[in-house]
């Protein structure tokens, strides 16, 4: 093997460079995405990212990993104290510098694992190369490793108030994407085997450090999209109640009108109500007052719960019902709702009603039922409708549609609002009705 026209020391030094980036910008992608910044500009952080990077880089020349492992520590105390703050809890409590360094220590494991991995393989394979080169390809696998579970691991336990659960699709595109760069990897170590020019060597070297980045990047907007796609989504349910509430207050604005024109004339009806009690026919009294009935109707709203928000939300889908020839049936006992959040409250009465009245308007038998209790520290919501004895099932049991692109997340979504709470959801069919079952948990 003929490498003696290349320093080992760049094969050293490439390495160590894609550890000390990547570890900064994983570190600060952590620390932006939990809490936030003191300061506005981004200059300031773009430099801490470079002095981090190239202190960094200066310990890990001195081959000693218990020093560069107290650097981060040290690192990431000073960023807590001095760059970033939490805006829920109080700074100065000893949990905020303990979540951290926990952080950091996770970040080393993680980098570890691939560097270990790594090594395993070089010896299952009986691979004989240079230190230098073995060691550029432990820090690669290294820095693989730390990315692909600092997405998949590392965000879920420490970042878990912002982070969603993450589609099969997306898991096997971090596994593909981390494949890719494990195989140039051992491209290296299998080229190196022959006589390549300096070039050859600079150019898989500086391959594989680019395909470090964009692994990262391509990670960093995976994860940004789905986060994304989630925000869209929350997006139309606040669209959707802030809809319901204007609609409801609307009705209220009219039903004020007619009030101030029955307050005005109430004693003119109440006189002729009289006269015809008096003076004519039970037929003219009875459809006088059939009509005055009718007047002021609009003002008799039905009030289904104490929860405002679910009110609303009731009284929205029962008059599309009326307005549909859907037959609706609400019951609801005396149960406090009040400790579900509004949004959460319009995620799952919005979507489970919604998918109920879908099912309604395409069979003849037009029905749903609602029915809300309290069941022993529970609240039973049970909800069931006509349906047409054709539904999918996906692999979770779970009633699927191949509508638009919100369709599909909404019972997602659902079962997302419900684990919050410690609820559940089932969906059984008897006859001809789909009924849906959910329990949450008061406590």
């Amino acid at each position: 093997m003929n490498i003696d026209f290349i320093d080992n020391q760049i094969f050293e030094i490439v390495g160590n460079l894609v550890s000390c980036v990547v570890s900064a910008l994983i570190i600060f992608q952590y620390f932006d995405n939990k809490y936030s910044r003191m300061y506005r500009p981004k200059i300031l952080y773009f430099g801490l990212r470079t002095i981090c990077c190239l202190a960094n880089m200066g310990i890990y020349f001195l081959h000693q990993s218990f020093l560069n492992l107290a650097f981060w520590v040290s690192f990431v105390l000073l960023i807590s104290r001095c760059f970033y703050y939490e805006e829920n809890e109080c700074k100065s409590g000893i949990k905020y510098y303990l979540i951290n360094i926990a952080f950091v220590f996770a970040c080393s494991v993680s980098e570890a694992i691939g560097g270990v991995l790594v090594g395993a393989g070089v010896k299952l394979a009986h691979i004989d190369q240079s230190e230098a080169i073995l060691s550029f390809a432990g820090n690669i696998g290294g820095t693989a490793s730390a990315i692909f579970l600092y997405y998949l691991v590392l965000r879920r336990m420490f970042i878990s108030e912002k982070t969603r659960k993450i589609p099969i699709s997306q898991y096997t595109i971090y596994v593909v994407i981390t494949a890719y760069v494990l195989i140039n990897i051992g491209e290296i170590l299998f080229f190196a085997n022959f006589n390549l020019s300096s070039g050859d060597y600079i150019f898989l070297m500086f391959d594989t450090f680019f395909m470090i980045l964009v692994n990262l990047y391509l990670f960093y907007t995976l994860d940004t999209f789905t986060e994304n796609k989630e925000l869209k989504y929350k997006l139309v349910l606040y669209e959707r109640q802030a809809q319901s509430n204007y609609d409801y207050y609307a009705r209220q604005i009219e039903n004020n009108k007619i009030a101030m024109k029955v307050t005005h004339d109430l004693r003119k009806h109440v006189q002729i109500i009289e006269g015809l009690k008096q003076y004519g026919t039970s037929r003219e009294l009875r459809d006088y007052i059939d009509n005055f009935e009718e007047m002021i109707s609009p003002l008799l709203t039905r009030q289904y719960c104490n929860n405002a928000i679910l009110n609303i939300i009731i009284i929205e889908k029962v008059e599309y019902c009326k307005k549909n020839g859907i037959h609706s049936q609400v019951d609801i006992q005396s149960v406090d709702i009040d400790f579900v959040k509004p949004i959460d409250i319009t995620t799952i009465f919005g979507n489970l009603l919604d998918n109920a009245i879908e099912a309604c308007e395409k069979t003849e038998e037009k029905k749903m039922r609602l029915k809300i209790y309290p069941f022993n520290e529970f609240t039973y919501i049970q909800l069931s409708n006509s349906f047409n004895k054709k539904i999918s099932w996906n692999k979770m049991g779970r009633p699927q549609s191949d509508k638009g692109e919100y369709h599909g997340i909404g019972l997602e979504n659902v079962d997302n609002v419900l684990k919050k709470y410690n609820g559940n959801i089932q969906f059984t069919v008897k006859e001809n009705n789909f009924i849906v079952e959910v329990m949450i948990n008061q406590s």
